[in-house]
């Protein structure tokens, strides 16, 4: 018996009046076509702490859907399908276009290499088996991953946990993400580590990652970071926020109740800028910046407690 057949699509792309592109998905979907969505323009802009995006009001619009073939979708059946569309839709549809999807494997993401975050470093793909002589190794998987080492905050957080975090330092990672951090951290020799984050899929993505690079001993919390960590004072060597300066500075308070006299924040995700105001926001809480990276706009900041002179 031959084995089951991959199911194979044909993409469709249909200009519509943006107005009916609801008429036009109910129409595909009565033909059975599960996969649809409006493919709708969108313009970035610099906000105070960052970016953001928001879509793009015109009059016309793109409609994407795959329909499933029962064959070879040859160029002969992609023009059978683009006509049965066509009269589908009649004057909803002003252009119809009926292509073959681009294959998995040539998915941008797998176009992620090894990436070398230092010297003895290095970050790489779960299908990346090569290994350099006396290399850390982070294994991390593009699609699944809040956080993969792309980004320069990734990286040199990266860089500082390793220049700071010692054997049985206790470590806490606010918006975990994938747990990169966390897992770095606990390869360093810290414990315990404590995982943090309000998306309920970064515990799998972290449970996942623990598995791949072989690491045991990272706490994984998800909830509100106020309410896990409500009571505890002073017990972190090092603690992680990796989700922008606004944010750094709004978890002020609770920073500085969880992390120890002597231990260091690390603060990243934070726009050039902005830094001025987040160093500004712990500098009047008794706090100073001991390290530093930038890469393009995005900087990252390793402050500590400022120490008093004795007379």
């Amino acid at each position: 018996m031959s084995e089951a057949q991959e199911p194979r699509y044909v993409e469709y792309a249909l200009a519509v009046d943006s107005e009916r592109a609801e008429e036009v998905i109910a129409k595909l979907q009565m033909r059975g076509i599960e996969y649809v969505w409006i493919d709708a323009p969108f313009e970035t802009f610099v906000t105070e702490d960052g970016y953001g995006y928001q879509e793009v009001e015109t009059e016309r619009t793109t409609v994407r859907a795959y329909e499933e073939v029962g064959e070879e979708p040859t160029e002969e059946l992609l023009v059978k399908l683009r006509g049965e569309i066509q009269a589908l839709l009649g004057e909803l549809a002003h252009d119809v276009s009926a292509s073959v999807p681009q294959a998995v494997t040539e998915d941008p993401v797998y176009e992620f290499t090894a990436l070398e975050v230092r010297p003895g470093l290095m970050i790489r793909p779960p299908w990346d088996e090569e290994r350099g002589a006396g290399e850390t190794t982070i294994v991390i998987e593009p699609s699944a991953a809040f956080g993969t080492g792309l980004h320069p905050t990734t990286r040199h957080c990266l860089e500082l946990i390793d220049e700071l975090v010692r054997p049985g330092d206790a470590v806490a990672d606010l918006g975990a993400g994938s747990g990169i951090l966390s897992l770095f951290a606990r390869m360093k020799g810290a414990s315990p580590v404590v995982a943090v984050d309000l998306n309920p899929s970064a515990e799998s993505s972290i449970s996942y990652h623990m598995e791949l690079n072989g690491v045991e001993g990272i706490e994984i919390r998800i909830g509100d970071v106020f309410t896990e960590f409500a009571g505890v004072e002073h017990h972190f060597d090092m603690v992680a926020v990796n989700i922008g300066g606004k944010e750094a500075m709004e978890l002020a308070p609770l920073l500085l109740q969880i992390v120890k006299q002597d231990g260091v924040l690390l603060l990243s995700g934070i726009v050039e800028w902005i830094e001025e105001q987040v160093r500004d926001c712990f500098a009047a809480l008794g706090w100073t910046v001991s390290g530093r990276r930038q890469g393009e706009e995005w900087v990252t900041l390793a402050v500590k407690r400022v120490q008093m002179e004795h007379a």
